[in-house]
């Protein structure tokens, strides 16, 4: 019987990212920002929490997703255990991906800004079409 784990997946940019589904503790709309949202930041009840916005790494310097106002916020942990938030534009989706169709990335990939922050890959093919999905690492992320 395969292995399966259940994975949070989101678009950024031309890339399908993934966070297990056990590093995420909540997906919520965005909230409004105010003015910490020029800062990175969102009040988030009683909590502020830092925003990592991966568009600016992804996009090559285009504008960054912040400024066209996200619609979600993927709330996790960092190494530290602080809570941070991850901006996404589209509906996260909850997707089962085999364990055994994981590829590991290795460290000395190559220093583009994708391999920096993913541990594994996953390409899926249905009916004529690749889908390659990035496993982010949540360490790697936060170096």
């Amino acid at each position: 019987m395969t292995k399966v784990d259940k994975f949070i997946v989101f678009k950024i940019a031309d890339y399908l990212l993934a966070l297990p589904m056990s590093d995420v503790l909540k997906v919520i709309n965005f909230p409004p920002s105010g003015n910490l949202g020029a800062m990175g930041l969102v009040q988030l009840g009683r909590h502020t929490i830092r925003v990592f916005d991966l568009h600016e790494q992804l996009n090559s310097g285009e504008i960054s997703s912040l400024a066209n106002h996200p619609h979600f916020l993927l709330i996790i942990r960092n190494p530290q255990q602080e809570l941070c938030g991850i901006a996404v534009d589209d509906t996260p989706n909850l997707m089962e991906l085999p364990l055994e169709m994981m590829r590991s990335v290795p460290k000395s990939f190559g220093q583009s800004s994708i391999s920096e922050m993913v541990s594994h890959t996953v390409v899926l093919s249905e009916d004529a079409v690749t889908t390659t999905i990035f496993l982010l690492d949540v360490q790697r992320l936060f170096c």
